[in-house]
């Protein structure tokens, strides 16, 4: 098999751009790994995208290693406020058929950074003077 002839096979299954159409497309490329109905992908590529442009300007220096994909990656997230949350999750996982169970992020008890400033700087109001 000739090269002209596979690369043809390849992009038999895009629509043709006539040259009207394609020539001001200048450094527009077609990404098939990416399918543009999935935005999870879209958006780290997307995120991706940003940090290649750091990386190849050797602007990263500190940063953390990239991740290729986020702590919560495309499962879905319910935040309560308290521990019936969880009683309320397994029951709609148990009604709704749902695989997978729940995974607990953080921790049972709001556990805040050290940085936290605990103390308002701001005098609290008094009330206006009568």
């Amino acid at each position: 098999m000739r090269a002209r002839e596979f690369i043809t096979e390849q992009l038999e299954h895009l629509a043709p751009l006539d040259a009207g159409q394609a020539n001001p497309l200048q450094h527009t490329y077609i990404l098939p790994g990416i399918r543009n109905n999935d935005p999870y992908h879209a958006l780290r590529f997307g995120v991706a995208i940003a940090r290649a442009r750091a990386d190849l300007g050797d602007a990263t220096e500190g940063f953390p290693d990239y991740q290729q994909f986020s702590s919560f990656g495309q499962n879905a997230i319910v935040a309560g406020f308290n521990d019936n949350v969880e009683q309320v999750i397994d029951k709609a996982l148990e009604l709704s058929g749902m695989p997978g169970g729940k995974q607990l992020v953080g921790t049972k008890t709001s556990q805040e950074p050290k940085s936290t400033q605990k103390i308002s700087p701001i005098r609290p109001f008094q009330g206006y003077r009568r």
